[in-house]
């Protein structure tokens, strides 16, 4: 409980701050939401990339991994460290002319960062503002917060605009994210895509997952009720592999491209393949056609594309953004390739032909493995539509199976309140240990109320629908606990004496 009153304490002073900078900055003229975005982000960059530094610079004394400092010699001006302790037009200057174009101009191999500040400008308005956000981010200590409380960066600024439903942006919780990797087990010299990557999440929170399983006992660490390991056990190749070949993934949205890279670098991702591209629509090229071993992706749900525009490689063609997506992830998996994605409920139970003829599709070119039905409000503050996600591996060969089973688990609750209010404790009921459990249990992972196994041949008798409480065979068994029939009645004897007084009492002063 203590672990989580400390991570909960770090997020609500983080948000705190950036709610300061971000009313600071729009009461100081920048009136458009993502310029703020954009300015908070930069600065944010700028000092997290020192701190990232001196952390590599920590992990290569205990892994042997080189690292190469980009702030060597003559570039020591550059660190945070140095240029904040500047005032007035000489800091302003400094930043504007020179440390945004050194950022953009790296050429030791660090070409990410150069996308993330391609063709940014300082466009805060003077420098007695600059000063006062620099002082604000200064109090920040980003090395202390993990990738959870990193990942709210962008969006804690889009939930403090009143733009940020029209943005439409926001993150997967990271509690899922880490059970769908755990259940996935990603390897070392397999490559991880998301196709909707947004800050990166996905790919992130594999890159931890892989340093931790390839990291020597004593070398773990216990962070906020997690393990945390630093890849000790790589080789150079191994390592090469991990952060300059494994990860890939598209946005469509520029300013999330440039949280993505920045979040991958801090990570100490420098290698990641990230793209801005409209996966599902538009000119279709050669990355089309690529084959991954693991997706991993929540896709956007509420988006429409007009028919006309659609990617003519994809199975089916919808003007629902989740069908598409679906489609895109069966064929981005090489042979026996895993993938795990998050849907929304209702195209798991939907009725139109779209629906029907993409879960089709999913049974016939892959073995799905797992159906996990989460309650509504995993995703609040954001959105409160009712989720599933789902486990599949890429058949070598198309082949619908009836007597395949898949197995389901019904999450009741993910440790959170569920609400737009979102905290988490021990008083809230947390189904993910179970669900982990239970999938590593083989024959035995099918445990009443919460997993059960169906047959293939069933779903496919029933328009292959995918919604876990179709097929529930505990429902309606809960048990409930009457009391005596004699409390009843002589709790009613009670109530009606106490009602014939109060009668009484009223005809009196009648």
């Amino acid at each position: 409980m203590a672990i989580q009153n400390n991570i909960q304490q770090l997020r609500e002073e983080f948000k705190g701050k950036v709610a300061r900078l971000n009313d600071y900055l729009w009461g100081a003229g920048l009136k458009d939401p993502v310029t703020r975005i954009q300015q908070i982000s930069f600065l944010f960059f700028l000092k997290m990339l020192e701190e990232q530094d001196i952390a590599m610079e920590k992990e290569e004394k205990l892994t042997g991994h080189k690292h190469k400092s980009i702030f060597t010699g003559k570039k020591g001006k550059f660190r945070w460290s140095y240029w904040r302790e500047k005032t007035g037009q000489n800091l302003y200057k400094f930043v504007r002319d020179e440390v945004f174009p050194f950022i953009e101009d790296f050429h030791n191999g660090h070409a990410n960062i150069r996308q993330i500040f391609h063709g940014a400008k300082l466009l805060i308005p003077d420098e007695v503002t600059l000063k006062r956000t620099i002082e604000i981010i200064d109090t920040i200590e980003f090395s202390r917060l993990d990738t959870d409380i990193k990942g709210d960066l962008y969006e804690s600024l889009l939930a403090s605009i009143e733009s940020a439903g029209e943005l439409g942006q926001f993150l997967t919780p990271r509690h899922i994210i880490r059970a769908i990797i755990e259940m996935i087990n990603p390897k070392i010299g397999q490559t991880v895509f998301d196709p909707a990557c947004g800050s990166a999440g996905f790919l992130i929170t594999s890159y931890e997952w892989l340093k931790f399983r390839n990291s020597d006992s004593k070398n773990i660490e216990e962070r906020d009720g997690r393990k945390i390991g630093y890849g000790d056990k790589l080789n150079k190749e191994q390592w090469k592999f991990l952060t300059e070949k494994t990860f890939h993934g598209y946005d469509v949205d520029p300013e999330m491209i440039r949280l993505a890279l920045m979040n991958l670098i801090l990570h100490g991702v420098e290698g990641a393949h990230i793209r801005r591209k409209d996966t599902v629509a538009g000119a279709e090229d050669e990355d089309d056609l690529r084959k991954f071993d693991v997706v991993l992706t929540n896709p956007p749900f509420a988006g429409k594309v007009d028919k006309e525009r659609i990617k003519s490689t994809l199975p089916v063609k919808s003007n629902k953004t989740q069908i598409l997506f679906l489609g895109y992830v069966i064929n981005s998996l090489k042979s026996n390739g895993r993938a795990g994605i998050v849907l929304p409920e209702g195209s798991l139970f939907g009725t139109n032909k779209d629906d029907k003829e993409i879960r089709r599709y999913l049974l016939e070119n892959a073995k799905l493995e797992a159906v996990v039905s989460m309650p509504a409000g995993v995703f609040q503050p954001y959105a409160g539509v009712k989720t599933s996600f789902l486990i599949f591996k890429r058949k070598p060969s198309p082949k619908l199976d009836e007597k395949e089973k898949i197995w389901f688990f019904d999450m009741k609750g993910d440790g959170s309140s569920l609400s737009k209010a979102k905290k988490f404790g021990p008083q809230y009921q947390n189904d993910i240990p179970k669900l982990l459990e239970f999938w590593r249990g083989g024959e035995s992972k099918t445990k009443k109320p919460y997993s059960w196994l169906t047959p293939v041949k069933d779903i496919i008798e029933n328009d292959y629908i995918l919604s876990a409480n179709t097929y529930n065979p505990y429902s309606g068994e809960e048990e409930t606990n009457h009391r005596e029939p004699k409390e009843i009645l002589k709790e009613i004897e009670t109530e009606g004496k106490k009602l014939g007084l109060t009668i009484k009492e009223v005809k009196r002063l009648l």
